[in-house]
């Protein structure tokens, strides 16, 4: 009888850990892929962006194991050029998915050293050989002042995607109005929730068919 319930609280126990396991392995998924990415290294695909850039599950996403999540909270173009080197020309990925701005915009940072911070990003990119994509900025919930601010950005961004021939997605086309970030795809006035991510992946997606990466 002893041994009975020490075989039934074992199995219990055993049950209870597998469980713990598989649940703890489903919620950090992107996170452990993300280690396995850079230890493997040479990844296909990188993120490179500001904290909505980091927040994507990039490998669940878009259902690969080799690309890699560079974003930067916080950070703007200006940091994204000076660490240019070490989290994208480095890795020799095929391609990168750029995205920033806003947070120049929030700071005040002005149009002229943003834009050309972005354009010396794009451009030390183009020259190592990997193929660059523009996601646009995308606007903030209800802030007159910032969209004016990101529309001008976007027209500079647009203008040189299309001089030098290189992609780029428009999201505020799915996800926003006349007003900025639509509420029902906002998990405040900056950041995306899980619906707009997954319109995100689709039009990456679409643009890795197109590359045929």
């Amino acid at each position: 009888m002893k041994m009975r319930k020490w075989l039934i609280a074992s199995i219990a126990l055993n049950a209870f850990l597998i469980i713990s396991i598989c649940i703890f392995g489903y919620i950090y998924r992107d996170k452990i892929m993300q280690r396995f990415v850079a230890l493997k290294g040479n990844p296909t695909i990188i993120m490179y962006g500001n904290s909505i850039t980091a927040q994507g599950k990039w490998t669940s996403l878009l259902d690969r194991t080799d690309v890699m999540n560079n974003g930067l909270p916080g950070m703007s173009t200006y940091h994204f050029l000076q660490l240019l080197p070490s989290h994208v020309i480095d890795l020799h990925p095929k391609i990168c998915f750029v995205k920033g701005g806003i947070n120049d915009i929030t700071v005040g940072v002005s149009q002229q050293r943003m834009q050309g911070y972005y354009k010396a990003i794009l451009d030390q990119i183009l020259e190592n050989k990997i193929i660059p994509v523009v996601t646009l900025t995308i606007y903030e919930q209800n802030d007159p002042a910032s969209k004016k601010e990101v529309d001008t950005l976007n027209a500079f961004l647009i203008h040189y995607c299309r001089q030098h021939n290189v992609e780029y997605i428009d999201l505020n086309y799915f996800i926003s109005d006349s007003t900025g970030l639509k509420a029902e795809y906002a998990v405040d006035k900056t950041h995306l929730n899980e619906k707009a991510y997954e319109i995100w992946a689709g039009e990456i997606n679409k643009v890795l068919e197109k590359k045929g990466i």
